[in-house]
C-alpha cells in the first residue's frame, strides 16, 4: 500500500520528533554533510539569497552556514515550531539575514530573486514533486541553483516488505527527466546506508523519532506488533543487530 500524504499528519509526526530528532538523525545528517560538500564548487554569490525547504530542525542549515557565508535565508518549514531550534543553532552567524516563510511550501508563493535553493531530504514528503520542479524551473532565476536531497525505493524496505506500507517514491531517473527540462545537473550522487538495532522495539522509536509521518502511524494490535517482531528477527536478523534500510540520492542543478 502506497502512503497518501497526509500533510497535517505529517506536520503533527515531525513536531513530535522536535526533541529527539537530532539524535536520531544519522542519515539524515550524513545527507546534509554530502550535500554541502557537493555545493562546495558553487560560485560564493550562489549563496547570497538562499531557501531552505524543509529546514526540520536545522541539521542543514547549520552545515551550510558553517561552510558557507550565507547572506539571506529564507527559512520553511511545514512546522513553524522548529523557527526557534534552527535559530538558536544559527545564532551564530550575526551577518546572516534570516527571513521565515513557515508554511507548506507547494502552497505558499517562492521569494523573490533566489539565488539557490536547498532542501534536505523533504521532497520525498511533497503531494506533487513533479508539478513543484516544474514551478522553480518556472520562477528561478536563469543561473540560479536547486541543491536537493531525497529519499527513495529502498528506504525502510524491511518495514514495507512486512507491513506493505511506503511512500511513492520518485526514481532517479524520473527526477533527472523531470529537471532536464529547466536545469542542468551538474551533480548526482546516491547514499545507501543501514543502521543497526537491538530488537524490533529500537527501530520504531528511531522511526518516530525522526519524524517519518507515513510509516510511524502504522497502527498496531498486540498481536501484529508480535508477528512483526518475531518476522523481523527472522527475515532480516544479522550479527550486527536488526538492520533499518535507507537509499538516498542528492543533486545539485543550476537552472537554464
Amino acid at each position: 500500500m502506497v502512503l497518501a500524504l497526509d500533510k497535517e499528519r505529517i506536520g503533527h509526526c515531525f513536531r513530535r520528533s522536535l526533541d529527539s530528532y537530532d539524535a536520531n538523525a544519522r542519515v539524515q545528517t550524513d545527507l546534509a554533510l554530502r550535500l554541502v560538500e557537493m555545493m562546495q564548487t558553487l560560485p560564493d554569490s550562489v549563496f547570497e539569497r538562499v531557501l531552505e525547504i524543509g529546514c526540520c530542525t536545522g541539521v542543514l542549515t547549520e552545515i551550510l552556514c558553517r561552510r558557507k557565508d550565507v547572506g539571506h535565508l529564507c527559512l520553511n518549514d511545514i512546522v513553524p515550531e522548529f523557527e526557534d531550534v534552527v535559530c538558536r543553532k544559527i545564532s551564530a552567524f550575526s551577518s546572516l539575514r534570516l527571513q521565515p516563510w513557515f508554511g507548506d511550501i507547494e502552497l505558499l508563493p517562492l521569494p523573490a530573486d533566489l539565488t539557490l535553493v536547498v532542501s534536505g531530504a523533504t521532497f520525498q514528503w511533497l503531494s506533487d514533486l513533479p508539478a513543484f520542479l516544474h514551478r522553480l524551473g518556472e520562477e528561478m532565476l536563469p543561473g540560479s541553483y536547486l541543491a536537493f536531497s531525497i529519499f527513495g525505493t529502498g528506504t525502510l524496505q524491511e518495514f514495507s516488505a512486512l507491513t506493505s506500507v511506503q511512500l511513492h517514491y520518485q526514481t532517479d531517473a524520473e527526477i533527472i527527466g523531470l529537471l532536464a527540462r529547466d536545469f542542468e545537473i551538474r551533480q548526482h550522487d546516491q547514499l545507501m546506508k543501514q543502521l543497526f538495532f537491538p530488537s524490533v522495539r529500537d527501530i520504531l522509536r528511531h522511526i518516530q523519532a525522526t519524524g517519518v509521518g507515513g510509516v510511524s502511524e502504522y497502527k498496531w494490535t498486540k498481536s501484529t506488533l508480535h508477528a512483526f517482531e518475531e518476522e523481523y528477527e527472522t527475515r532480516f536478523g544479522t550479527k550486527r543487530g536488526l538492520p533499518v534500510s535507507y537509499a538516498a540520492s542528492c543533486f545539485v542543478a543550476r537552472k537554464k
